[in-house]
């Protein structure tokens, strides 16, 4: 063969493997980017605490009468918990306009669709986003007589999440036989099936051990509320007093605490857990921190309450037992790890191979025995540690520069100390969670810029498979600048980017595209 031969060759041998990792890189380099693991993977020290859910930062404005920290009053002017957790919830709400009401992004249109959005979640199951477990629907029963409400006469009854496994046992007691599976895995296969099926977007499943409790928050908690008459004479019970916040005091009742009990609440013993994912509109949070930004969010908790619930009835209907659960009862993340869904990542949410961090989390306990998930690692640590784009794009400086370790109460970092709102003896980057929801009351919306900027955050291509393979060599520190080279995320610096004309198209785009 001469050299213009070769030449030849060797240019359609490029052609051809150039086009076969164009459209398909993970299959032409033979990788998978996923490795399973036997345990836990990253460190949990042998002295970690199980989380108090009191503790959580949403149930601290119910109760935690301590003033926040000096960044938090001189950055966004509040001086309690309480005030934080109002000032936000009355927004969320659409009671109280935020600091931006009017703004792109922000106006009524971009509300009554994030509200619209919320409404499943709202509706039937009320306060699961806070942690509210078996939550209950308030309601006001019709005369039947007249058709008249009976203004004040509230009923409690129970939601989507609801945790009430009784009918399983008169079934199984009238003949109906619970369905055997011919092994664990054979359950596996038909859960997962069923759980996508109904609406979730990835399924794992974890055992319910030793391993898997340590996620169960140590208490399981609920705002304490009392009954208020309110100008239309409706009788409501709420956790905090709307009279006195109208005058700007924040009034609130504490909370009740309770050691975690499946059995005496559901019922039952776990033996397993289904873990369940929910992709997050691509178009829509590319438009964070506003409103429009927010709607993924708050269709994704309305997904989890709707399919939660068909999980726990599909299971019930086979004899088995479930409670389904939104951001209550156990810590989601760590949940997620153990089956296999994805990593930690710097921001501390989940990330998946599939979705990156554009992901809702539910999770339905039960007492089948599934054939379980091992966690899986694809780089996420590795990159989070040199990237570090969603700190520096956060605008509430929660999310810390630091490298991940063993978090300690007490320790001090970028983002501020320590507290008693995050899990400690375990391995992971420090998020500030007061300094995140101050923010969120302050902006008038939820944020999700994080989520955002992050560069796993793409869209099924196959050049975004090619970079999730990139992450796993030297050359991952170079994926930052050719994220931001290419436009993905927008502008970094927080300010620049509410005022960006990237912003202002990424709104634009989400409400022109139909």
């Amino acid at each position: 063969m001469n050299r213009r031969e070769f030449l030849k060759v060797a240019g359609v041998t490029t052609a051809v493997t150039g086009a076969a990792i164009a459209t398909k890189p993970k299959k032409a380099f033979a990788v998978e980017l996923g490795k399973e693991h036997d345990q836990f993977p990253v460190e949990v020290t042998k002295d970690v605490n199980r989380f108090s859910q009191q503790n959580h930062v949403f149930f601290r404005a119910f109760w935690d009468k301590e003033p926040v920290d000096n960044f938090i009053s001189e950055r966004f002017g509040y001086k309690s918990y309480p005030e934080v957790g109002l000032v936000f919830v009355s927004q969320h709400e659409g009671f109280k306009e935020g600091r931006n009401a009017g703004k792109l992004g922000f106006r009524q249109i971009d509300k009554a669709l994030e509200l619209s959005a919320w409404s499943v979640n709202d509706h039937f199951a009320p306060h699961s986003q806070m942690g509210v477990r078996n939550a209950l629907i308030q309601t006001h029963p019709v005369n039947p007589e007249t058709g008249e409400q009976m203004k004040d006469m509230p009923v409690l009854v129970p939601g989507l999440f609801s945790w009430d496994n009784s009918k399983v046992d008169k079934k199984i007691g009238m003949a109906k036989k619970q369905y055997k599976f011919k092994d664990a895995k054979e359950a596996a296969q038909y859960v997962k099936k069923a759980a996508k099926f109904l609406g979730a977007d990835l399924v794992g499943i974890a055992p319910y051990n030793e391993s898997t409790k340590r996620w169960t928050y140590e208490e399981w908690a609920v705002p304490n509320v009392k009954p208020f008459t309110m100008p239309d004479g409706t009788v409501e019970y709420l956790p905090f007093d709307p009279f006195k916040f109208e005058k700007g005091e924040y009034e609130t009742f504490g909370v009740k605490t309770v050691k975690p009990d499946f059995k005496g609440e559901a019922g039952f013993e776990p033996k397993s857990v289904i873990v369940l994912a929910f992709e997050m509109d691509y178009d829509g949070i590319k438009a964070a921190p506003t409103l429009a930004g927010c709607t993924p969010v708050a269709l994704g908790y309305s997904q989890m309450a709707e399919t939660g619930h068909k999980v726990a009835e599909f299971l019930r209907n086979i004899g088995y037992k479930a409670a389904p659960c939104g951001n209550d009862t156990s810590l989601s993340v760590p949940l997620a790890i153990e089956a296999g869904l994805g990593e930690a990542s710097r921001m501390g949410l989940l990330v998946t191979e599939k979705y990156g961090p554009r992901v809702r989390l539910a999770k339905v306990y039960t007492d089948l025995e599934i054939a379980p998930d091992k966690p899986i690692t694809f780089g996420v640590k590795e990159f989070c540690d040199v990237c570090m784009k969603c700190a520096d794009a956060c605008p509430g400086k929660a999310i810390c520069n630091e490298p991940a370790q063993v978090i300690k109460e007490g320790m001090e970092f970028d983002t501020g100390k320590v507290t008693k709102s995050t899990m400690t003896g375990v391995e992971k980057w420090f998020v500030n969670g007061e300094r995140c929801l101050s923010f969120w009351a302050y902006n008038g919306a939820d944020c999700g810029t994080c989520i955002s900027v992050c560069p796993y955050n793409k869209i099924d291509e196959w050049h975004h498979d090619l970079s999730k393979l990139m992450t796993l060599t030297p050359f991952k520190p170079l994926l930052r600048s050719l994220d931001e080279m290419f436009g993905y995320g927008g502008p970094v610096e927080p300010d620049a980017r509410l005022e960006s004309k990237y912003l202002e198209d990424a709104i634009n785009d989400f409400w022109d595209k139909i």
